[in-house]
């Protein structure tokens, strides 16, 4: 994510970065069972890369079957042969905001972020991460205008993507309309996480944003193992900032702020959340909104 971007359309060639990025590492050490934080308890067991092993064994069909569920067999056995399946080496660029808009891409195995640059091109913020199941360039292929890419998209990991050609995916969805049913499913979930994300920047504290940042990273991407959720992301402190809106140094000053009020552990190179109860009093969000964040990391 610290790399500079060159511009280049269409999809892009192998050759990504090899920068080493800082891991990320989240653990709690008290998770509430109160109702009102019961989100707080879906906690995955099984490890992100053993999760990302099992997708990328996964045929196509099968994989776009999970991804589609409205579709019947015979739908995704052909959604499948339109598909490309691609693979893209950490840190590099799938699509470059501004540049042609090829079709569609959904994550089979890895993470990606998708981020937005400044009008003067100058500087970047990451506004959410893509996981597995989840998809870009809808918007381009959909709106019936130009087709650029209104985002940029760049691999935090290795990755794998099923990728589809946009006048491909146009003709069958006119062949098979079921498919907008799981469309407007994923399409209705992003306008509700857009809504909330900008009333809560808008109105709420670093703080508060901070801490549903933290709740709704461990719940998607921890491992619970006896009573402490670990989480281990490819994720930088910039990114992190960057997905706050803020700098990396008014950032650092808010996770003093949460190790002085006890809310994390003393450790600097990772993170560990020491009450979640109160963690998740300071964030002020409903289950439902925070399964919405969580879905939309």
């Amino acid at each position: 994510m610290l790399n500079s971007i060159t511009s280049r359309g269409g999809m892009a060639s192998q050759h990504g970065g090899t920068c080493e990025k800082p891991r990320l590492a989240i653990g709690i050490e008290k998770c509430p069972s109160t109702a009102s934080l019961a989100s707080l308890q879906r906690l995955r067991r099984i490890p992100g890369d053993m999760i990302a092993q099992s997708e990328s064994n996964q045929s196509v069909s099968e994989f776009l079957a999970k991804v589609f569920p409205a579709l019947e067999t015979g739908e995704i056995e052909e959604l499948a042969r339109i598909s490309l399946s691609t693979h893209y080496r950490e840190d590099e660029l799938i699509a470059q905001e501004g540049s042609y808009a090829s079709g569609i891409y959904v994550v089979k195995s890895g993470l990606l972020s998708i981020g937005k640059y400044s009008s003067r091109g100058r500087t970047k913020r990451c506004l959410r991460f893509l996981a597995v199941g989840e998809m870009f360039g809808l918007e381009a292929v959909f709106l019936e205008r130009e087709a650029v890419n209104v985002q940029f998209a760049k691999t935090l990991v290795e990755s794998s993507l099923v990728f589809v050609e946009r006048s491909n995916i146009l003709a069958f969805s006119k062949d098979h309309p079921r498919l907008f049913k799981d469309l407007n499913r994923w399409l209705a979930r992003e306008v509700i996480m857009l809504e909330f994300k900008l009333t809560r920047e808008t109105v709420e504290s670093l703080d508060r944003n901070l801490a549903l940042l933290l709740l709704a990273l461990g719940n998607k991407y921890g491992v619970s193992e006896q009573d402490v959720l670990h989480l281990e992301l490819p994720v930088s402190r910039q990114t992190m900032a960057e997905m706050l809106g803020v700098s990396v140094e008014t950032l650092m000053r808010a996770l003093k702020r949460f190790r002085e009020l006890g809310l994390l552990g003393p450790e600097h190179g990772r993170i560990t959340i020491l009450d979640g109860v109160r963690l998740a009093e300071r964030a002020r969000v409903s289950d439902f909104y925070l399964s919405i964040i969580e879905e939309t990391l």
